[in-house]
């Protein structure tokens, strides 16, 4: 049986446009995971930001569920210099009893993470080529 020519043209432009479908990271991401504690216990939830230090770097984050983190590459960070920022998330509060609009909002819960890994993080991280790419994190809130 003979193929007819326009079905070989159609396989070999599309063997030639696969490779370059999806698999393509072309600032070079890496996929970032680890762990953040909280006094030593799992972060229940949270979220995770990476911002640059470097001109040539992106910003990169992600969801802690239950104290881990993954970010794929896709989303990742290219190598170099990051400051992190982690911040806890709750659940929000139930309106009280009674509650009409326009009435005053009961406060968010207090954040559980201090202001020195999050809107004052001085926390830095190195995104090497090679990698390691894992980054775990302990935040102390007690003094021993």
């Amino acid at each position: 049986m003979r193929l007819p020519a326009s079905f070989l043209v159609c396989v070999v432009f599309i063997l030639g446009v696969l490779p370059g479908c999806g698999g393509d990271n072309p600032l070079g991401r890496k996929a970032l995971s680890g762990v953040v504690t909280l006094d030593g216990a799992p972060l229940e939830k949270g979220a995770i930001e990476f911002h640059p230090l470097e001109e040539k770097g992106v910003q990169s984050g992600g969801m802690i569920e239950s104290g881990k983190y993954s970010i794929p590459a896709a989303s990742g960070a290219t190598a170099g210099k990051y400051r992190v920022q982690i911040i806890d998330t709750y659940e929000t509060p139930a309106m009280p009893p009674g509650y009409m609009p326009g009435d005053p909002l009961p406060p968010p819960p207090k954040s559980k993470v201090p202001p020195d890994w999050n809107s004052k993080s001085k926390h830095e991280i190195e995104v090497k080529k090679e990698g390691p790419f894992k980054f775990n994190f302990d935040i102390v809130t007690t003094k021993k």
